[in-house]
């Protein structure tokens, strides 16, 4: 946002509050240069003197703990837009009403987001909720120029991993019946993991796993399609390489019911495949059909070029932030959840979707031990978004190591995937300081990305 506002000639000034390191090194240099003052997790007093200066203070809202813990305690008066960087409608990231209620306005990165408690909290009280796409940085793009290359190459840009990518993607991918057809993948995460599914499915030789670019330019050039399969769990919205990809032409199929298809409109603009069954067919269409490819993606670029625009979202971005000066700063209720053990603020932190996490939480002397083992049972088979990924049950885990329902709630998710002496060590700590497990799970077979 800084960089955009800068590209239109709008100043400001910027301090950057971190609550949790590392920091990253090229993130840092570029925030530095730009002239954005960077504080390294801050204590209190950093924070509360930040907050009393600033005419606007901007939360990039996930279910990080460290954030959620910030936002329980006692605020200076103060002008608050929550920015979420998640959908906010599936576990673990939720955009509770107590986030609205906290929130002067709330800017959302998808329109699935306005459906919130969060949205809906801030409505009733006659505020504003309303989504706008993530700003991309289009200026990298700006060396476009497609190559010649043997067969029909399909990319993926983006994060490798549970957090993100469909577990089944590699399985995906394999399932396009076109022998000339290969893949590429851009991007940080779990890549040697990829890299042996592929082989087991025998795409080693056709499926290139590259890691992390910073030449997005160079990476497009040599595709003919974007292939964005996400995690039907996943917290993804307006995901900026889909934006990117048709900025420069480029046709995209994404599944539906993901954080992508909110900036597709089926076959107008991209493919859009209703489930993974149908997703493989999708991608066989563009490679079987080239004034498929070239219709939708001239009016992918077209599309991109009214609604992905960075000046111009910049300029939207920068009203936003000055219409809230018409009003005063406020003092405001903390998000609930100070002093309770860390379980619990996780729960708390999940509002009405804590689903199996709150029954557990309770006990069988609240909910009975048939409940409580079936939401233990549920648990342990969690999705790797809510296990794995930022903002999930491991996260929290190693934010809050002495808890012992988040390690017992680790347990049942280790042993469910075979780890068992990861599972009894964890389970160890929890029973000791009185945390029993009621349901204990069998080993299950993990199907790979």
């Amino acid at each position: 946002m800084i960089a955009a506002w800068r590209a239109v000639g709008l100043a400001s000034e910027h301090e950057v509050l971190v609550l949790d390191r590392p920091i990253s090194a090229p993130l840092l240099l570029r925030a530095k240069r730009l002239g954005a003052h960077v504080h390294g997790r801050c204590d209190a007093a950093t924070l509360d003197h930040a907050i009393e200066q600033a005419d606007v203070v901007s939360i990039d809202y996930w279910n990080h703990p460290l954030l959620l813990d910030a936002m329980r305690r006692s605020w200076p008066a103060a002008r608050i837009l929550v920015r979420t960087a998640v959908r906010g409608t599936t576990r673990p990231h939720v955009a509770t009403a107590e986030l609205g209620d906290f929130a002067d306005r709330l800017l959302a990165s998808s329109p699935r987001t306005l459906a919130s408690p969060a949205a809906e909290a801030i409505r009733h009280r006659g505020g504003i909720a309303e989504w706008s796409p993530a700003l991309a940085d289009m200026s990298r793009l700006d060396h476009f120029r497609p190559t010649p290359h043997d067969g029909f190459r399909i990319g993926h840009v983006g994060l490798v991993g549970p957090a993100k990518l469909h577990p089944r993607f590699a399985k995906l991918c394999a399932a396009v019946h076109r022998p000339n057809v290969g893949f590429d993948v851009f991007g940080p995460g779990h890549l040697d993991e990829l890299r042996q599914r592929f082989h087991e499915l025998g795409l080693a030789e056709r499926a290139i796993v590259h890691g992390p670019t910073e030449d997005l330019a160079s990476a497009f050039a040599g595709l003919d399609a974007i292939g964005h399969p996400l995690a039907p769990e996943g917290y993804s919205t307006s995901e900026k390489s889909v934006q990117e990809a048709m900025w420069v032409g480029l046709p995209v199929v994404v599944l539906a019911g993901t954080g992508a298809d909110d900036l597709i409109t089926h076959d107008v603009t991209g493919l859009v495949a209703a489930d993974e069954h149908e997703y493989p067919r999708q991608l066989e269409r563009l490679v079987d059909d080239g004034s498929l490819r070239r219709r939708l993606g001239e009016n992918a670029r077209s599309h991109a070029r009214e609604h992905f625009d960075p000046d111009r979202n910049a300029r939207r971005f920068r009203a936003i932030f000055e219409s809230m000066l018409d009003h005063p700063k406020r003092e405001r209720e903390p998000l609930p959840g100070a002093g309770e053990p860390a379980a619990r603020r996780f729960v708390q932190s999940m509002g009405h979707l804590a689903g199996p996490f709150a029954i557990s939480l309770a006990g069988a002397s609240v909910h009975g031990g048939p409940a409580v083992a079936a939401a233990e049972s549920e648990i342990a088979a969690s999705p790797g978004v809510v296990a794995d990924a930022e903002g999930g049950v491991i996260h929290h885990r190693n934010t809050f190591s002495d808890d012992p329902h988040l390690r017992m709630w680790s347990s049942l998710i280790a042993e469910h995937r075979g780890d068992h002496a990861l599972a009894a060590g964890e389970r160890a700590f929890a029973v000791e300081r009185g945390v029993h497990p009621v349901f204990r799970p069998a080993r299950a077979p993990v199907d790979g990305s």
